[in-house]
């Protein structure tokens, strides 16, 4: 379900997103409550089949992915394998940022018990950041999934418009990937 930016910032002021917000003129923001803890859910993050959870999105990466090498719009920017969500490593084509893991005793994540995986892209349509956010959420949890972005010139404007509906369709298919791995694994093992 999509969500008020204000109501997460205010719930999550202590996130790496939120304190990154004022950076961005774009937020979108995504949420799914999860029958499973804040940990499991973490856990998953590192399946990145979420990133492409039907075969209609991975048709669509892959024209996306020959028109930006059409356009040069992803000069550098690849796909990486599987590494561990740690600061430096990558998340498929993501860099990722910020972690505050469930093995993080230091987090001041509000409310208690929050996890989040903070990532960014930048190509020459956009800058991103993107984050996951797993709250305590009565006896389960609730996943957000956080983007912000600043669009480059006219044509990065223009792309915005066109991708937002599609941005928004994945946004809801992942988070939707993650109820069902959670409802089909029940809260033992997610």
């Amino acid at each position: 379900m999509r969500i008020d930016a204000s109501e997460f910032l205010q719930s999550h002021p202590g996130c790496w997103i939120a304190q990154r917000r004022g950076e961005f003129p774009v937020i979108n923001l995504h949420a799914a409550e999860i029958a499973a803890a804040p940990a499991r859910v973490f856990d998953a993050l590192a399946d990145r089949s979420s990133l492409v959870p039907a075969w209609r999105w991975r048709a669509l990466f892959a024209l996306r992915d020959l028109l930006g090498k059409l356009f040069n719009w992803d000069a550098g920017l690849k796909w990486y394998g599987p590494e561990a969500l740690i600061p430096g490593n990558h998340y498929a084509f993501f860099r990722i940022e910020h972690v505050t893991a469930p093995t993080d005793t230091s987090a001041s994540l509000q409310p208690p018990g929050s996890f989040e995986l903070g990532l960014s892209v930048e190509n020459k349509l956009t800058h991103a950041l993107m984050s996951y956010v797993v709250a305590p959420q009565g006896s389960g949890s609730r996943l957000f999934n956080v983007t912000c972005a600043r669009f480059k010139g006219r044509t990065g404007r223009a792309y915005w418009r066109v991708i937002r509906p599609f941005h928004d369709a994945l946004a809801e298919d992942m988070l939707a990937h993650f109820c069902r791995r959670a409802e089909r694994r029940g809260n033992s093992v997610l």
